[in-house]
């Protein structure tokens, strides 16, 4: 891949990997280095001889590990980004904003783990991505599921409730 053409892939590329960076839980100083060392290990990937079939894939998937390997060695991240107030009160925005403010209750692996899966990461993927088993993974799934389902479903709206102090730790069970 000539250096114009990789240009090229990263002006298409980077808006997009940020924002999925950022849905998976990033700040965005954390995905832009997420993207970025993916991008620089494409790089010399390509300039080492290596073929990349796939090169958005390839960089997508480098970039979720990036982060979730950082998030790994500091600390598993415990809020969801705060997402811009509604502009109106339109049912699926607020439908969203209550699951944002769910997610934020859940316990940090827990959260961690639900981000992913609802981006469509399999449950392998997520659980290579974060070093872990994949019953651990669906472990912490079902866990995460059955809080959310009783944080949204409870017909109190008590979302928008402070955030539980519960703790950040690993789940029991």
């Amino acid at each position: 891949m000539a250096d114009a053409e990789f240009a090229a892939l990263f002006e298409d590329l980077a808006p997009r990997l940020l924002q999925r960076l950022l849905y998976l839980g990033a700040q965005r100083a954390e995905a832009e280095d997420a993207m970025h060392d993916a991008m620089m290990s494409l790089l010399l990937t390509l300039r080492g001889g290596a073929q990349v079939q796939h090169p958005r894939a390839w960089v997508r998937k480098v970039a979720a590990r990036s982060f979730f390997r950082r998030q790994r060695r500091e600390t598993l991240i415990s809020e969801v980004p705060d997402a811009a107030a509604p502009l109106s009160v339109d049912t699926e925005v607020a439908a969203a904003v209550d699951i944002l403010e769910a997610l934020k209750r859940l316990p940090a692996r827990q959260s961690a783990i639900m981000r992913p899966s609802a981006a469509d990461y399999s449950v392998a993927d997520i659980a290579a991505v974060m070093d872990m088993e994949p019953a651990t993974v669906r472990s912490n799934l079902r866990h995460a599921r059955k809080k959310l389902q009783l944080l949204l479903f409870d017909g109190s709206r008590s979302v928008r409730a402070e955030p539980s102090t519960e703790s950040a730790g690993p789940s029991a069970g």
